[in-house]
């Protein structure tokens, strides 16, 4: 899981614009989920769920083993490795 967060965190970083926003992690999950059924590579299955998923407001950091990290996106990871481990 943490290298998909990781890499979640850094195509966010890119795919969007600098201003505050968060993940829907449900939407997010069956956005990855959906691209990635149809044949979708990894990195635009997780661009293509970004962009649906991603709303204006403010992120919650949480601390995971000492490392900080977006809420949101731990909650998108968790609720993709649910709906669709095998992809992961």
């Amino acid at each position: 899981m943490k290298k998909l967060l990781l890499a979640t965190l850094a195509l966010t970083a890119i795919a969007l614009p600098s201003q505050a926003g968060v993940l829907l992690p449900n939407l997010y999950a069956r956005e990855f989920c959906s691209m990635r059924s149809i044949g979708v590579s990894e990195e635009e299955a997780m661009r293509v769920a970004t962009r649906a998923s991603y709303i204006e407001g403010e992120t919650i950091k949480v601390t995971i083993d000492g490392v900080q990290y977006d809420a949101d996106v731990v909650q998108a990871m968790r609720a993709t490795r649910e709906r669709c481990p095998q992809y992961l």
